[in-house]
């Protein structure tokens, strides 16, 4: 029987819901491969994933860096590379060699670089990959240290705004690493223009997400209002401004609305203000993030989902909501034109237009039973192009010819 190559899956925490497509990978890709994953998080973390997926997945294969640290936990790294040190000499001491060789005598730089290059050495892996680009930033020096193939996803932030202020951000990476994964063109296309060469080995694969989880249960929706919902994160680049804005042009037009933003993070407070300065805190929710399942019900209870998104990789929540039946109005950011079809599973507008989102809202709930033809539509085209079945395949099939490059 060939061995199976062993891979590393570099992260920035355990794949607990907001990386749920991690999971999926995780336990996906263990089946045929010999799969290790590596972050940054608790042992805590680590043991709930653990207890919540033990069938899922039997092999114990998450690892962790280090958690963050303190003073009683840089003593505590101190003393374990100590050991790695005694212990296992052969890869630990050839490892600090290359790193004097490399980096000389600065003992905090060689403490640091130690510490999270020595658990990938210890895995003596085939692959390594970054499941985002900023992480193989990170790591560009990576092949001085560990002799294996390298790989990095791109995913959204880390090619369309982060290290914009630097046109060689990238260069490191984009000369020494062997494979690159990219959700879609626009983002390959992003990274042609900061410098990407196209001679590498390279992959353009979606996301996938659970189709049979995300489905839709019921055709009963409230006809008292029109409900519609986003998710994801509150940031900058989600344009929930836009969408609030388009929510105030709905209700002056005498549409009985509400909508649900559920969502974490710090940018709560200008949304909250247009809220108040629209006048329409009895129209708008923003409700802390919530589990899977409590996103279906959401997705479940809306009759749209609203995406006024200034920048967006791919979006999984706006697969999600397709395979929920439901039309989408979204923006031309980045890579959404590539997720939703202008038309048929709902509307593509420009970005920064509430003008736009209010005029295809307003469409949507004038036409009820077209909105129904193009749920069905989002969901056939979710399944014929996005499941997560899929998508492990089309891995799979990448790191299976990355491996056997030469």
């Amino acid at each position: 029987m060939s061995k199976k190559p062993r891979i590393i899956l570099v992260a920035n925490s355990v794949p607990l819901p907001a990386t749920d497509f991690l999971k999926y990978k995780l336990f996906g890709l263990s089946k045929s491969f010999d799969l290790h994953f590596i972050c940054w998080d608790s042992k805590l973390n680590r043991d709930t994933f653990y207890d919540k997926y033990a069938h899922e997945l039997p092999n114990r294969n998450i690892h962790l860096f280090y958690e963050k640290l303190h003073a009683a936990g840089i003593i505590m790294l101190l003393f374990q590379n100590l050991s790695r040190l005694l212990f296992n000499p052969v890869i630990s001491w050839s490892l600090l060699y290359r790193l004097i060789s490399h980096n000389g005598w600065k003992s905090k730089k060689l403490f640091t670089k130690f510490s999270v290059y020595y658990p990938l050495a210890a895995l003596k892996p085939d692959i390594i990959h970054f499941e985002y680009g900023t992480l193989a930033f990170q790591f560009s020096d990576i092949k001085n240290y560990v002799r294996c193939k390298t790989s990095v996803s791109f995913r959204g932030y880390d090619i369309n705004y982060t290290g914009l202020e630097d046109k060689n951000y990238y260069q490191s990476v984009w000369k020494s690493f062997d494979g690159f994964h990219f959700l879609g063109k626009d983002l390959k296309n992003r990274a042609i223009r900061r410098g990407y060469n196209q001679g590498k080995h390279e992959a353009l694969i979606p996301p996938g997400i659970d189709t049979e989880f995300f489905a839709p249960t019921g055709d009963d929706k409230r006809t008292d209002k029109f409900i519609i919902v986003s998710v994801g994160r509150l940031a900058w680049k989600k344009g929930y401004e836009y969408g609030v804005q388009a929510v105030a042009k709905l209700k002056a037009m005498g549409i009985p609305v509400e909508y649900r933003i559920i969502a974490d993070g710090n940018y709560k407070q200008p949304i909250l203000f247009a809220i108040s300065e629209l006048g329409i805190e009895n129209e708008v929710r923003i409700i802390p993030a919530q589990s899977p399942e409590e996103v279906k019900a959401h997705l479940n209870d809306a009759h749209v989902l609203l995406h006024p998104a200034l920048s967006e990789g791919f979006s999984n929540a706006v697969l999600e909501a397709q395979a929920m039946q439901l039309p989408v109005i979204t923006t031309n950011a980045d890579g959404l034109a590539e997720n939703v079809e202008d038309g048929v599973t709902g509307f593509v507008v420009p970005t920064y237009s509430a003008d736009a989102l209010a005029e295809k809202l307003e469409w949507c709930y004038q036409n009820p039973e077209h909105m129904k033809i193009m749920g069905e539509a989002g969901r056939k085209r979710v399944i014929d192009k996005f499941r997560v079945e899929a998508q492990l395949k089309k891995f799979e099939v990448f790191y299976r010819s990355l491996y056997d490059e030469h």
